[in-house]
């Protein structure tokens, strides 16, 4: 029997990303208390408030420039050197780009630990890749690492800035926070990768109005995090019923009644943010701050071509030495 047209969705994001929803049949929700800021399961529209928040966004960029394979006596594992740059856009009544910063890893498996690796671009700078090691060798390894490496430099960049405005949107979860650093940092997770919610309270989220969220609720764990959803924006009638449908999370250390604020400023806020498919292949969940934040950093990495030819030079010179 053929598949009818109503049954067919449209993920929105470019086929050359991962999909933003990517939540399988076998996936089995969090532990999660859904009573916790009301016992009704409605959605809630927070109310408008006067001036204008200071607001933070923080996003970091990740490139491979080459895999590796690295020998020790009768071993060898995976590895790569990889570049990534982390950087923040401030917005009140007007926005700016600040606090970029660039970094370069050599990543091994197997809890190798290599030496430096440093490369020289004609006409430029030395570019030195910092010796970092994950404990499985296997192919997958070196990416986390490189991804780590990344998160963590978001995370210390989040709480920095904590201080100086009314919320740091954080691209990404809260994983990577300090225990003692977490301020006002929301984690804006923009991809679903797994079930929170039950059938029934999630039944809610595509229903869910441009500015409306669901309740708060707590997921648990060693680190519990209060969360909710947020609609930013409305899909097309062939895309999913969740386009622009987004999950914030917030240090449940931090109490409810600031979750609650917090939860309420994201409704009211992240809507006028939305990109536009025309202008960004994961509209409209990127938001327009990241989309130009990820763009600003990417050519701060450089030529990705000259650095990977710098690379191959480097350990021409070392073979033949």
């Amino acid at each position: 029997m053929p598949v009818t047209a109503q049954a067919i969705r449209l993920d929105p994001w470019a086929a050359e990303y991962e999909g933003s929803i990517q939540i399988g049949e076998d996936a089995a929700p969090a532990s999660v208390d859904v009573g916790v800021e009301q016992e009704r399961w409605t959605a809630i529209r927070p109310a408008p408030r006067t001036g204008t928040p200071r607001l933070a966004f923080i996003d970091g960029v990740r490139r491979i420039e080459h895999r590796v394979l690295v020998g020790e006596g009768d071993r060898t594992v995976f590895g790569l050197l990889g570049s990534f740059g982390v950087g923040a856009v401030h917005v009140a009544d007007g926005a700016r780009v600040g606090h970029e910063a660039l970094g370069r890893v050599f990543v091994t498996g197997g809890g190798l630990k290599p030496d430096p690796f440093v490369v020289y671009v004609p006409g430029g700078n030395p570019l030195r890749f910092e010796p970092r090691s994950e404990p499985e060798n296997d192919p997958a390894a070196p990416l986390q690492g490189l991804q780590k490496a990344m998160r963590q430099s978001e995370a210390g960049l989040a709480e920095r800035l904590s201080g100086e405005v009314d919320v740091v949107f954080l691209d990404g979860p809260l994983t990577f926070l300090t225990a003692s650093g977490h301020g006002r940092v929301v984690g804006f997770v923009k991809r679903q990768l797994r079930t929170y919610l039950e059938p029934g309270p999630h039944a809610l989220l595509p229903g869910l109005e441009v500015g409306e969220r669901t309740p708060l609720f707590l997921i648990a764990g060693k680190d519990p995090r209060f969360s909710w959803y947020v609609r930013i924006a409305r899909g097309r009638p062939i895309e999913s019923s969740l386009t622009g449908v987004v999950r914030l999370e917030a240090p449940a250390a931090r109490g409810r009644d600031e979750a609650r604020a917090l939860a309420d400023l994201s409704a009211r806020a992240l809507p006028r943010f939305a990109s536009d498919s025309a202008r960004d292949p994961r509209a409209p969940q990127n938001l327009y701050p990241i989309g130009g934040l990820e763009a600003r950093l990417k050519h701060r990495l450089g030529d990705s071509t000259v650095v990977r030819r710098a690379i191959e030079a480097q350990l021409h010179r070392e073979v033949t030495a």
